[in-house]
């Protein structure tokens, strides 16, 4: 198979019926756009039985099969936080091209509307795991998905939160300023509840950090804060793990960029409380942000003990992101990250 894939590729075979069909299936394409010419009746007539099974087979989805996706997503999500991105993009990606596929084939408004609302989730999760896992191309297609999925669905919820997610991409390629511009888009997208106002809050809070702007940060952390309800566990939010702990972490890590040095405070504070069983990305962000605090203070032996912790943690889940953060620390006394 793979010599066939690679006289494909270089032109020197073109695939029969049989393969285009596969081909067809597995890309959700046209014949034309996978570039196929010489339209016969017998592709035509194949395009057409094709096109009549994909309807029936949507016509099928109900409030139900939108339910399991959703879970589905959901399981996903939990797999995520625990062992990383890396060895679930292929997974996910399988997911929301069948979501899509229902959903560009359905012309009932309800279940347009279902599958738009689970591929909105979708999409800005697989946007995340691909920037985590260092595709940042891949991902702003996952998020700008998610943001038309969100729009279809009607929700100014998940629209909110797909742009949130969405300008980490901006920060992630050094624009923490147009970053900025997107959370404040979200923000004014209408009354959101209160844990996605304090997501929002404090996302705005990294970003000014990342302008090299303390004040606004830290002002926006305390909205955030404020904003905090008691009973953190919204089941219409599935998407936000957002508590009092992760939120100190939060704004702990906002300090450590600035060089602030209530950082460490804040960061040991979170190290004590959060839960570190189910958020592994989490607690290797946690590390990376206390070498980088424990730098700033000069304290080189703590710095090279998270680091090399942070460093373990980010090759176990894959997180080609969290790597080159923790690359790009400087010791006291180097000009260079070092052990």
């Amino acid at each position: 198979m793979r010599t066939s894939i690679s006289r494909w590729e270089n032109g020197h075979q073109t695939p029969d019926e049989h393969s285009r069909q596969v081909l067809r299936r597995l890309y959700n394409l046209t014949n034309a756009e996978l570039g196929f010419t010489g339209r016969s009746s017998l592709i035509v007539g194949d395009e057409t039985a094709e096109l009549a099974a994909r309807l029936a087979s949507t016509a099928r989805v109900d409030s139900v099969l939108i339910g399991v996706f959703d879970q589905q997503t959901h399981a996903l999500r939990l797999q995520d936080r625990t062992f990383g991105a890396a060895t679930l993009l292929d997974q996910m990606s399988a997911h929301i091209r069948r979501i899509q596929g229902h959903l560009d084939h359905s012309m009932t408004p309800g279940v347009r509307i279902g599958l738009a609302r689970v591929l909105a989730d979708a999409g800005a999760l697989a946007g995340w795991q691909a920037l985590d896992a260092g595709a940042a191309k891949r991902a702003w297609k996952h998020f700008k998905r998610a943001r038309n999925a969100a729009l279809e669905a009607g929700s100014p919820i998940l629209l909110a939160h797909a742009i949130g997610e969405q300008a980490y991409a901006l920060l992630e390629v050094g624009d923490p300023h147009r970053a900025l511009d997107a959370i404040q888009h979200a923000k004014s997208l209408g009354s959101h509840p209160p844990l996605l106002t304090a997501w929002l809050a404090a996302a705005e809070g990294e970003f000014a950090a990342a302008s090299g702007n303390t004040t606004d940060a830290l002002r926006a952390f305390d909205r955030a804060q404020q904003s905090l309800p008691t009973d953190t566990a919204d089941e219409a939010l599935p998407f936000l793990s957002l508590n009092d702990a992760h939120l100190t972490r939060w704004r702990g890590s906002a300090l450590a960029r600035l060089g602030n040095a209530e950082a460490i405070v804040d960061l040991t504070r979170a190290m004590e409380t959060i839960d570190q069983g189910p958020f592994v990305r989490a607690l290797t962000g946690l590390h990376a942000d206390l070498a980088i605090a424990h730098a700033v203070a000069g304290d080189r032996d703590q710095a090279r003990a998270h680091i090399r912790e942070a460093r373990f943690l980010a090759a176990q889940i894959g997180s080609q992101r969290l790597l080159r953060r923790i690359d790009r620390i400087l010791l006291p006394g180097t000009t260079g990250q070092g052990l």
